[in-house]
Parts: C-alpha cells; structure tokens; sequence
C-alpha cells in the first residue's frame, strides 16, 4: 500500500516519465531517418508534439553549447569560447593577462594573437586586440602595393552578448550576413580549423547563441528575443542619473543643448541606429547602423596606416589613408542589400564618393556596455572615461558638429553614471 501511495503522489511526474520513455521507444523501433534525426539533432521542435519537442530542443541545445564551447574542429586549439567568455561575451586586457599567467600556451595565445602572426604577446595582453587578414575588394587597392590581395588590421573582439538574437549585422565591418557564416568565419580564421563544420553544426551554433541565457545582459533583452516588449531606457535613480538619461533619448538636435546627443546614433530598442533627428547633422537616414565618430582618423593606439585607393563608377580613384578601413573592405554589393551604403549615382547625386564611408564601422548596442569594454573596433577605449575622450575628439573635429557640443566634466560623469544602468 505504500508503494500504491506512493506512485498516487507522483503520479504527474510518472505519467511525464513514461510518455517520454514511451516516445524514445517509438523512435528507436520506427528506426525511420526522420524519426532518428529528430532525436538526434536534426529536427524542429516547432513541428514536433510533446514530448518529442522538448528532446528536440534539449538535444539541439546540448550539442550547440558543445560546439561552443569545447569544438575545436582539428584546428589550433580554440573554441568560439576561447575569445567570447560566458561573462562578458568578449575577452579584456585584464582577462588576457590572467590567462596568460595561468597558463602561457591557452589557444588565445596562438596564430592571429600574437604580435606578428608567430610570437609575441604584447598586443593582446595590452589592447586584447587580434590580427584580421580580409581580402581586398574589387574597388579597393593598397596604393603601395597594387597587387595586394589581403590587408591584416588588428581588431578587438565584439561581444556575443544580446547580438546574436536581436542584431541583424555582424562583425565592425558588417562581413557576414547570418551567424553561421560569422561561426564559420571565426574557425576558418581564428581557430585553423583541419575539419570542415557540416551547415547543421553551424546551425546549432548559432542557435546556442540565440537560446535564452547566457548570450544576455538581462532579463528585458532575454523577453524582447522571444517576442516581448523592447526595452526602455531606465529612469535613473540619482540626479547625475536622471541628467545623463537626457543624453539618450531622442531630441532635435540643437548645440549648444546637449539633450539627445547620444541617441543621434544610440537610438532604437538596441541604441545601436540612427534616429529620426539625426539627417540633419549627419547626413544619415533613421534607421541607419554604421557610422564613423574618428576612431581611425584618431589612432590612439598607434596602428600600422595604410594608403588606399577607392574605386567607384563616378570617378578617379581616391586616396584614403587609414589604420582600418572599416566596412569598405566589405563586398560593395553586399553594404547595398542591406542598406548601409547607397548606389553610386546616388552618391553622385549627393556629390560623394564611395570613399565617403571610410572608417565607418558597426554601431554597437548599449545595452550591457558597463561589461564589455574595451571600446571600439580597435579596443582603444579601455574603459567610459576613455571612450568620452574619443567622443570630445568627434565633436571637435566632425565638420557638422565643429566644437558646437562640447562635454563638461559633470557632463561626463553623468552620462557614465547611466551608462552603467543600461
């Protein structure tokens, strides 16, 4: 009898154990493709019925964090976590540093992060920063060397947090259009891979990376990934708070009045897009994700410079010297369907020039910054203080600002007082 109570107590419980059983078992006899590659990955838990959705999913899962996290793909030794830690989604100086005192031969210290490509580490361990070979497109030529056909920039790492699930742009240079090509990108580059990854392995991957969990900052991204409101900007608590807030949220732009500043390009539920304030000043449609704000123009790190020339329909060549030419070593083709660059009559129109969107990188999401330094495609702002002080830079230098916003010290300490609630 108490055996009989027992199993009474339980008896939901039971009845989830043995319905499951129960369909492992029908799938193993059936021993059919489908059945058997529904179970082993290859399945769609939104077509599946209870239980078989849940060993669906939980079996996709499993096998995407593996790749993830411990795959190697016959390469040097990194995973995709070599460089994205599960903390922040990148990897820092301070994070470097520590790694290298435990253990000086972690995969991080191999092949594009050391110094020259062979030995070396004090790049990394000072910026974080890794070495990027992209080819050269059709329209772009180094002046030096004509028959070049790569470039190496040395680049930081962009965080895996929140992107992965609500940014449709990858990489500073907008190179890669879905997940899996970033995924199969990183291993063929970064981690050497000897093993091809087979397109369902870059699937699960990538949907490791969009499953709830890690890849968040909080729990509002985690909603608004799965249909759920967007994201608000947070009132702020303190007064310096409440005075940075007025930084982000979208105003005219009217110098000397420095409301909505920030959001002329921090807008949108991801302030990463331009908003509709911002054409006036930058020459930028709503919506738009890619900007320059003088980061290789400044060079504060020192970078090697390159001397290219830009082709397009409308005219001569033109000479762009630079530490990293940005998105333009992106297929121009490519810029066009998603719409960060227009057609060359266009430009024409406009009396630009494909050299126009020189230095022009991804606008990264504010959500999680105060985790995720350092700054910048090329991790030259090691934290908020420094990353203002590329912003004076912008604001001085820009041709439509020029000097008419200008940063008190109060105003910067409240801005970095909010950017530590997003």
């Amino acid at each position: 009898m108490t055996g009989y109570y027992s199993l009474s107590s339980n008896k939901p419980r039971l009845i989830i154990v043995v319905a499951l059983f129960i369909a492992w078992i029908d799938v193993c006899v059936a021993g059919t493709p489908r059945g058997v590659a529904a179970i082993s990955l290859d399945c769609d838990s939104s077509v599946l019925s209870p239980p078989l959705d849940v060993l669906c999913r939980n079996a996709r899962l499993k096998e995407g964090k593996r790749l993830f996290t411990d795959e190697t793909f016959g390469g040097n030794g990194r995973t995709c976590e070599t460089c994205h830690s599960e903390e922040t989604g990148t990897f820092n100086p301070m994070e470097a540093l520590a790694r290298f005192l435990l253990n000086p031969e972690d995969p991080l210290f191999r092949h594009d992060g050391l110094d020259d490509g062979f030995s070396g580490v004090d790049r990394i361990l000072e910026h974080a920063t890794v070495r990027i070979t992209l080819p050269l497109p059709d329209y772009v030529t180094l002046k030096d060397d004509p028959l070049a056909s790569h470039v190496t920039f040395n680049r930081g790492t962009p965080t895996v947090k929140n992107a992965p699930a609500l940014d449709d742009r990858f990489m500073y240079d907008l190179r890669h259009l879905t997940l899996q090509d970033q995924a199969l990108g990183a291993i063929n580059s970064h981690a050497q891979n000897t093993i091809v990854p087979s397109p369902l392995e870059l699937e699960l991957i990538a949907a490791f990376q969009q499953e709830p969990g890690r890849f968040f900052s909080d729990g509002h991204l985690r909603k608004f990934a799965k249909g759920g409101p967007p994201p608000t900007l947070p009132p702020g608590n303190t007064l310096s708070e409440q005075r940075g807030r007025l930084f982000f949220v979208d105003a005219p732009f009217n110098p000397p009045a420095k409301d909505g500043v920030c959001a002329l390009c921090h807008s949108g539920p991801m302030l990463n897009e331009a908003n509709v304030f911002s054409p006036p000043v930058f020459g930028n449609p709503p919506g738009v994700k890619e900007f320059s704000i003088g980061v290789s123009e400044r060079n504060v790190l020192n970078n090697p410079v390159y001397t290219f020339l830009v082709s397009d329909s409308i005219g001569e060549p033109v000479e762009v010297t630079t530490p990293d030419l940005g998105m333009l070593m992106t297929d121009w083709n490519q810029l066009l369907s998603i719409g960060a660059v227009v057609p060359d009559f266009v430009l024409a129109q406009l009396n630009l020039r494909r050299a126009f969107f020189a230095n022009f990188f991804k606008t990264p999401t504010l959500w999680g910054v105060k985790d995720t330094a350092p700054y910048f495609h090329d991790n030259s702002a090691k934290n908020f203080d420094e990353m203002l002080d590329q912003y004076d830079f912008f604001f001085l230098n820009s041709i439509n600002i020029n000097g008419s916003i200008e940063l008190t010290p109060q105003d910067k300490e409240d801005i970095k007082a909010y950017m530590e609630l997003l």
